[in-house]
């Protein structure tokens, strides 16, 4: 977990999951330390060196990755330089936008990050696109303000991994009463699906 680790509970999510949530980065083969990484709101330059130089590596090969948005992610965090692992189009270097709507709308209301999970409105988004090849998960509802989908959660197969992206701050999301359901449904998926 890198980032803002005020997003889950490391305790619930270690009994909910079974995976055990660690902040800090060892030297070596991140695969070998790690089944999923978790980028919370952190600007690309902020993480560790190996981390860094090995994440693309690290999907690749099997690794979960979960990027949570925010005003120092995607766009506005440096994420350039991973484009390639995103889930989304990154279109701005300033994409952190303040655009409130109504509660967002299941795209595939089925997926296993989504159950048992009700939104809330989000207040706050990385204004980006959907990448071809991935999957729209969640979306605002009727669409972005220029009349493109607006993904909020979208996943992506890159090489023998998987990595889901939440286009908003779960930070935000703290009054809502699902938002652990949503983290722990979403480390749960990441983890099963890991090599």
């Amino acid at each position: 977990m890198l980032g803002s680790a005020g997003i889950l509970d490391e305790a619930s999510v270690l009994a909910a999951t079974g995976t055990r949530v660690v902040s800090e980065v060892g030297p070596g083969d991140l695969s070998q330390q790690f089944r999923v990484i978790v980028l919370a709101n952190v600007a690309f330059g902020a993480l560790p060196e190996p981390v860094q130089l090995g994440l693309s590596d690290f999907v690749n090969a099997g690794g979960g990755l979960l990027v949570t948005g925010g005003p120092q992610a995607f766009g506005s965090g440096g994420y350039d330089a991973i484009a390639e692992l995103v889930p989304f189009q990154l279109r701005s270097r300033s994409d952190w936008r303040a655009i409130p709507f109504r509660s967002p709308v299941p795209v595939q209301p089925s997926h296993p990050v989504l159950a048992g999970v009700r939104f809330e409105t989000v207040g706050a988004v990385n204004d980006m696109t959907p990448r071809p090849g991935a999957t729209e998960i969640l979306r605002m509802p009727g669409g972005g303000p220029a009349g493109y989908p607006y993904p909020l959660i979208a996943e992506m197969v890159v090489g023998g991994g998987r990595v889901l992206g939440f286009a908003f701050d779960l930070q935000d999301l703290g009054g809502m009463p699902d938002r652990d359901r949503l983290v722990q449904n979403a480390l749960t998926y990441l983890a099963e699906a890991a090599r």
